[in-house]
């Protein structure tokens, strides 16, 4: 008895062990939220990771000028991870490239314009190289193929799309005549969403367009739905879509690619909310992801990334429009080219078609 009374003991003791180093790890390794300040040799730095968005920024004082770095990278325990800050300079401008052991920085520089990435400097930097890309020096139904970065393109031309990926190109045709606008339309993950513009007023079919493999699939509504309507976004493989004119709202599956009436839902704090048709309407309220992270704004056709209030320039070319902002690489048009840039190849024109001097609205898809 007393035998088994040690060995229940020494069970609990092991267990207890066990959980209280298990507890020990998770509280170790689990990301939190910080803020750190120390110094570089002359430089002050400013450190601070986010938990939400999984990004490390760092912020490089020079005398009065503030240098914003932003990775993606996997949360570490370390702190004060700038190990050192290697300077270059002209008469002109000025460029500083940070170094830590576990982290791949990239330089950044300053002019009298203000800071901008090294894809614009005129100084060379020995320590710091952009990946070489090999241009297609293609082109398909009058679209100049530069480089794909190994993604599917959907690229809209009036019938329909032209599905350009790195295996093959398409031509979907839909329409029977010239649609100039597409006024109604979604970009799921995986599929375009669009309904069947060869109607007017209302459609009773959508296309499904696989943009990965530029296939479609044709369905069929048993009730027709306004082109008085709007997407609201996305939820569990659920697009949700309001028609305005009828008052009606409709969830489209996704994965089964069944069409069917709902209650008026709006997703809040990651739940589906039940709303009054009014209150959407009013409040133009939605669940679209219009966050995109990192940030980027355009200032007078300008490209700036956004980081902590600061602004670092990216592009000297005429921005029209953002496209697409995807981890670190943010596509945007400008005049007629469809240009990405990231801080592993700098900024690239991927494709370019005359016709985008004219129309560049909702025209390119990306995935």
């Amino acid at each position: 008895m007393e035998s088994r009374k040690k060995k229940i003991k020494l069970c609990l003791f092991i267990i207890v062990l066990i959980s209280c180093f298990c507890t020990f790890l998770i509280f170790t390794f689990k990301p939190y939220s910080y803020t750190k300040e120390y110094q570089v040799n002359k430089y002050e730095i400013k450190e601070l990771y986010n938990k939400e968005t999984g990004y490390y920024t760092f912020l490089v004082q020079d005398e009065n000028d503030t240098y914003s770095f932003l990775i993606n990278h996997k949360y570490t325990k370390k702190r004060e991870l700038v190990t050192n800050v290697l300077e270059y300079k002209s008469e002109d401008e000025k460029c500083l490239l940070p170094e830590g052991k576990d982290f791949n920085f990239y330089p950044l520089c300053k002019n009298e314009e203000g800071i901008h990435t090294y894809n614009l400097s005129n100084l060379k930097i020995d320590d710091y190289k952009y990946s070489k890309i090999t241009n297609l020096d293609k082109s398909y139904e009058k679209i100049e193929l530069n480089y794909l970065n190994d993604k599917s393109y959907l690229v809209f031309n009036y019938r329909g799309f032209y599905s350009i990926t790195p295996k093959e190109n398409k031509n979907i045709n839909l329409f029977n005549n010239d649609i100039y606008t597409l006024n109604l339309i979604y970009q799921s993950k995986e599929y375009v969403l669009v309904p069947d513009y060869n109607e007017t007023h209302y459609f009773s079919k959508i296309y499904f367009i696989n943009i990965k493999n530029g296939t479609y699939e044709e369905i069929k509504l048993e009730t027709p739905i306004s082109f008085d309507s709007v997407f609201l976004g996305e939820y569990k493989n659920k697009v949700y879509l309001l028609d305005k004119k009828e008052e009606k709202e409709y969830q489209i599956n996704l994965i089964n690619k069944k069409i069917e009436e709902t209650d008026y839902l709006i997703l809040e704090n990651n739940k589906l909310v039940k709303k009054n048709f009014k209150d959407i309407v009013v409040n133009n309220l939605n669940f679209l992801n219009s966050n995109y992270y990192p940030e980027y704004k355009l200032q007078n056709n300008l490209l700036y990334q956004a980081i902590e209030n600061n602004l670092v320039k990216i592009s000297n070319l005429e921005v029209s429009k953002i496209i697409k902002v995807e981890d670190d690489t943010i596509y945007y048009l400008a005049k007629d080219s469809l240009m990405m840039y990231n801080n592993k190849v700098g900024e690239v024109k991927l494709l370019s078609s005359f016709e985008w001097n004219f129309n560049n609205d909702n025209i390119i898809y990306i995935f």
